[in-house]
Order: structure tokens, then C-alpha cells, then sequence
């Protein structure tokens, strides 16, 4: 879906782009999140903003843009118009439309960061010497093709110093543990999601923002647990998804 016709942007006033992208936006979000078209562009704009960061980001404007397009049009002929809008106008529009109908895939994106994972039958210590390794603070622990959880190792430190030791030592806990057996004694559920490959930044960024909760977002292929991940994002990655959204 996209503002394109057989008439290039270059042919067309600023009008006509103003309303092809105006006209788009308010198609697309309507067939996305099945809203009838008794409802106004505004209160439109109103609800998706609970549903779509991007309308979330330029919800004001999108208002104003509204306002702006009962303004110039005819009020006989909603195909003609009395006043042209600014190009700066016209380019945020086409912008938002870009980024609602045709978002980036963060498997893009990602695609050259590497993975980190660890076999869940290892002990505490191959994972803190990995964390260590590493630097990152949620790992993946897989049992063949099964992610079996996430370990976050500030839960680990809170954990540890909850109690966890009271029938062990430390060096015990660490050396004769298996990351899984840690895992199904001290479950870490409700902080990851899993999706499929197909996931847009604009998606990833809407599931951050709706569950703050979640620290992770784990992709996989088809979007099971039971597959290897191809790229792993967390809460540390939202302020460079957003950057990528603004600049798309």
C-alpha cells in the first residue's frame, strides 16, 4: 500500500499530495485495525494511537493535519481545493504514510548483530562467565531447538540475594546448577515475547510500549518458541528504533 499512481509526485500540486497521502493514511488505518468509515479521520487518529506507535508519535499533528485538510478543500467537491499547503506539509504526511503502510522489518535492521544464546543444561557458571563475555543482561537459554526461558541477570543478583543460597553456597549454587533447573525453580515469565521474522519496528516498538514489563523481544523464524532466535532486541534498543523510524 503506498501513495504511488500513475501520476508522479514531481506532476502533482502539492494539494493532490497533500490529499493522495491524506487519503492513504486514513484507508490504511481503517483496513489495519478494522475500523468503519463512520468514524472521523480525527477520532480515527484518536484511537490507533493506542495501537500504532507511529500515530502515537505524531498524533497532534495528525489532528492538525485534519483540521488543515477541511480547511483548503471545497466544501462542495472534496476533490478540489481553495488554498495549497506548504510543502513541509505535504513531506511530513507522505512521511507518516511511509512509515504506517511500508515499515522497516527490524530483521533488517538487526540482521548483522549476532545472536547470543546459551545451552540450558549448562551450570550458573558458563552463564555468568558468558554474561561476563558478553556484557548483555538477558540470555536466551535454549534445550536443542526449545527456548526454555530468559535469564535477566539482575533477577539472577535478586534471586541470589532473596534466599537462594540459604541451602547451598554460593560456589555450590553456581558450579552444580543447570541454567534449566535454575529456570524451572525460579521462573522468569511475562518479561519476553516471541515473534516471527516478518515483525515491523514500528509492531516491536507498539509491544514495548502497551507492556512495560517486557524486556524482551525475542524473533524467530515463525515466530515459535521452538526455533532459534535470528535477532533478540530489548527496552536498551527502543531509543534506536525510534531514530530509525524518524529517519525512514
Amino acid at each position: 500500500m503506498g501513495i504511488m499512481s500513475n501520476v508522479t509526485n514531481t506532476d502533482k500540486t502539492l494539494g493532490m499530495r497533500f490529499l493522495d497521502a491524506y487519503n492513504t493514511l486514513d484507508k490504511a488505518l481503517r483496513i489495519q485495525y478494522n475500523y468503519k468509515a463512520t468514524i472521523s479521520f480525527t477520532d480515527l487518529i484518536r484511537r490507533c494511537a493506542d495501537l500504532n506507535r507511529v500515530v502515537a508519535t505524531y498524533e497532534n499533528e495528525l489532528v492538525s493535519l485534519a483540521r488543515l485538510r477541511n480547511a483548503i478543500i471545497h466544501s462542495g467537491d472534496s476533490t478540489r481545493l481553495i488554498a495549497e499547503p506548504h510543502l513541509d506539509v505535504v513531506l511530513l504526511i507522505e512521511k507518516i504514510v511511509k512509515m504506517v503502510t511500508t515499515p522497516p522489518l527490524v530483521i533488517d535492521v538487526i540482521k548483522i548483530r549476532p545472536v547470543t544464546l546459551i545451552d540450558a543444561t549448562r551450570t550458573m557458571y558458563d552463564l555468568i562467565k558468558e554474561t561476563g563475555k558478553t556484557g548483555h543482561g538477558m540470555i536466551p537459554a535454549y534445550k536443542g531447538n526449545n527456548l526454555i526461558g530468559v535469564v535477566r541477570w539482575r533477577k539472577l543478583i535478586e534471586d541470589m540475594g532473596n534466599g537462594i543460597l540459604d541451602a547451598r553456597s554460593l560456589d555450590d549454587f553456581i558450579k552444580h546448577t543447570s541454567i534449566e533447573e535454575y529456570l524451572r525453580t525460579y521462573p522468569q515469565n511475562g518479561h519476553y515475547t516471541v515473534v516471527n521474522a516478518q515483525v515491523t519496528i514500528e509492531q516491536v516498538l507498539t509491544i514495548f510500549n502497551h507492556n512495560r514489563k517486557i524486556a524482551a523481544v525475542i524473533i524467530t523464524p515463525d515466530g515459535t518458541a521452538m526455533q532459534k532466535p535470528v535477532g533478540i532486541l530489548t527496552n536498551a534498543d527502543i531509543m534506536d528504533l525510534m531514530k530509525i523510524i524518524e529517519n525512514y
